[in-house]
């Protein structure tokens, strides 16, 4: 999802933007980190058929650096009825080191059981927090739909190598 990525939920640290997996959501997701937590909320919006804006919020162990993302999707055409292809922009701050950049992804959503999807998405990062060049962030990962409103996340950071748990609530579906 813009990466901050909405459409399925992110793999939280603050490196690596987060992806929700529908278009108008509330996507929660936790990452345990050397004994200790780290929480990701994203907020996705659609308006109209192409696009939609993503906000996220990163709450680190204390001490630790948040950032906040804020950007937009932009959702191609499909290229079947299973697929969501998008591209998205972004602007990341953090708050210790203060720091900022830009962020374009590019992701894909694909149904590929009954209530299950799957998600792939990659995002250049122009900066890292601290400061020393460009990264690309990949997320991988699964949304199952537990009911019309809830779904529960997994995926896998691949640039930190580490996996996260969450929950989705789409607001389309009440």
């Amino acid at each position: 999802m813009f990466v901050l990525t909405a459409g399925p939920a992110t793999a939280q640290t603050f490196e690596t933007p987060p992806v929700v997996v529908d278009r108008t959501a509330v996507t929660l997701t936790y990452l345990p980190l050397a004994g200790a937590t780290t929480w990701n909320a994203a907020v996705s919006y659609q308006f109209g058929r192409e696009w939609d804006a993503v906000v996220s919020f990163i709450s680190p162990p204390a001490g630790a650096t948040s950032a906040f993302r804020v950007g937009g999707r932009y959702h191609l055409r499909r290229p079947g009825p299973q697929s969501d292809v998008f591209v998205s922009v972004g602007y990341f701050s953090s708050s210790t080191p203060s720091s900022t950049h830009f962020e374009l992804g590019a992701g894909l959503v694909e149904t590929v059981a009954p209530g299950l999807r799957m998600y792939a998405v990659s995002t250049y990062n122009s900066n890292n927090v601290a400061g020393t060049g460009a990264f690309i962030s990949t997320n991988l990962g699964f949304q199952y739909e537990i009911n019309r409103v809830f779904a529960l996340v997994v995926g896998y950071a691949e640039n930190t190598g580490l996996g996260y748990l969450g929950f989705s609530y789409d607001f389309t579906a009440r």
